[in-house]
């Protein structure tokens, strides 16, 4: 009876979640299809002209930053945009395996455990081990990871908003040259190690990736980007829509405004498309759920069973994808009537096929 009743509630959470995303699919593409009939691409000057106050803009351009970003534990000093430090600790992991064997008429499970060594971002509590007191981890790191962004960037003569810098998300490894004492450097990483090729527990390893190189006066050392946002003085803004949508967009290298509308609603596809999998997978799994009493009242008959079991299956996977179809046929009505109605078709033939397979089992029945 849990089951049954768990099962209800995951089969109405899914029809919001469905809603929602034809919804938020509709809105975009709509606020998508807004901007690209809006968009001024700038001239190759990149001049900030009135005329432009408070539209939507286009321009490709060099990254510019005239703060260097800073990392005080390594002397580091750079000109990107973002920097990120990811800190590991080598920690014993505790690994959990379960063994079942039969006694008799009853099902017995042993557990038992072990131990390895292994690079972890994240703190291990060795309190919580079954075997605590022969394997111990440290119960704090020296050195944390971290993020660095830059809070002043320019593209031309524009200052861009912090949503725009956020965007700036193409990180590679960064090797460090100069290692501060009492760090080693090997390969890609630092180490805080007696033996870096022999680590013990409790040593840290570090690695260091940057985005958007953005030297203020050497334009070889600027990484190029193409922005779509909203000019607002002399800076770079979100673009409120009629749709509802904010638009800020930001792509690495040369892109012209039509390729950042293509690629924002191919974005918009996967995303819709994504979430419908995700909605038809509740339903199918609350199906299962509810069917489940089906499968317990014959479990006891095993090729009865096994028949039960592929039929609640068939079930639970028509209804789950009926149920999607007409939720989303329901969403889209309103934007686009014809492919609703194509979609409540697509929805009603495993009832069709149903209804047929009925009638011509009627039919032999009778001759």
């Amino acid at each position: 009876m849990c089951g049954t009743i768990f099962g209800f509630i995951l089969l109405v959470a899914a029809f919001p979640v469905l809603f929602y995303n034809e919804g938020r699919a509709v809105q975009t593409a709509k606020s998508l299809d807004e901007g690209l009939k809006q968009v001024n691409t700038l001239s190759p000057s990149n001049q900030i002209f009135g005329s432009n106050e408070g539209k939507l803009v286009h321009l490709t351009d060099r990254l510019k930053s005239s703060k260097a970003l800073v990392d005080n534990d390594f002397g580091m000093n750079i000109y990107y945009i973002a920097l990120k430090r990811r800190v590991e600790m080598y920690q014993w992991v505790e690994h959990e395996n379960k063994r079942e064997y039969n006694e008799g008429d009853r099902t017995r499970v042993e557990t038992s455990y072990s131990y390895t060594k292994e690079w972890k971002e994240e703190m291990i509590k060795s309190s919580g081990f079954s075997q605590s007191t022969l394997y111990r981890n440290p119960g704090s790191k020296p050195l944390e990871s971290q993020t660095i962004r830059s809070s002043l960037v320019h593209v031309a003569e524009f200052q861009l908003s912090q949503n725009l810098i956020n965007k700036v998300s193409s990180f590679h490894p960064y090797k460090l040259t100069n290692v501060p004492h009492p760090f080693k450097s090997l390969g890609e990483f630092v180490y805080k190690s007696q033996d870096p090729y022999n680590p013990e527990v409790g040593d840290l390893r570090i690695s260091f990736e940057v985005a958007g190189q953005s030297h203020p006066s050497d334009q070889s050392q600027q990484d190029i980007v193409s922005i779509v946002a909203k000019q607002r003085g002399s800076s770079l803004t979100s673009y409120q829509t009629k749709a509802g949508d904010s638009l800020e967009m930001l792509y690495d290298g040369e892109k012209s405004a039509q390729g950042i509308f293509e690629a924002e609603h191919s974005f918009n596809t996967k995303l819709t498309w994504g979430i419908r999998f995700v909605g038809w997978l509740l339903m199918f799994i609350s199906f299962q759920i509810i069917t489940d009493v089906l499968r317990q009242i014959v479990s006891f008959i095993p090729i009865i069973r096994e028949i039960v079991t592929l039929a609640t299956t068939i079930i639970a996977f028509s209804m789950a994808s009926s149920l999607t179809l007409v939720t989303v046929a329901i969403a889209w009505f309103y934007y686009r009537p014809l492919l609703s109605v194509t979609l409540i078709c697509m929805a009603a033939i495993p009832l069709f096929l149903s209804r047929q397979k009925a009638a011509s089992e009627k039919r032999t029945s009778k001759d």
